[in-house]
């Protein structure tokens, strides 16, 4: 069920009623579009753990900010911004890790492929949780 509707409606010959140009489904992740021009629904899903944990967050702790981007028509460009952005994050900073870390880099000059996954492994958890904590529960 859409919990997000858009207060913006238009005429959908297909459904034959008014239906909200756009609607966000926390529960799957999915935020639908009716084009009027095209008379169409253009939906898209996110699959990445960070959207799923801020969108529950983020309507539970302050729904009128995804209410606002809702009817603003900017929840897309939102998520997309935050997927990039967090992803981005958690990859300067494994990098930096692995640029640092003693035991990383032992393992690059030994040939461990083993301990150099195991610790880049490592390097991502502890990156999401310090990103996480900055970024997606906000």
């Amino acid at each position: 069920m859409s919990r997000y509707k858009s207060e913006q409606v238009a005429y959908s010959p297909l459904k034959k009623k008014y239906v909200p140009m756009w609607r966000l489904d926390t529960n799957t992740l999915t935020v639908t579009h009716f084009n009027a021009d095209t008379q169409t629904e253009e939906s898209r899903t996110y699959n990445t753990d960070f959207i799923r944990y801020h969108l529950h967050y983020s309507d539970s702790h302050c729904p009128d900010r995804l209410r606002r981007l809702v009817n603003d028509g900017k929840i897309i460009q939102y998520l997309d911004d935050m997927e990039r952005k967090v992803s981005e994050a958690i990859s300067r900073q494994v990098e930096l890790w692995k640029q640092t870390d003693s035991c990383y880099q032992k393992a690059v000059l030994s040939g461990d492929s083993d301990k150099m996954l195991g610790l880049e492994n490592c390097f991502v958890y502890m990156a999401r949780e310090a990103v996480f904590e900055c970024m997606v529960y906000i």
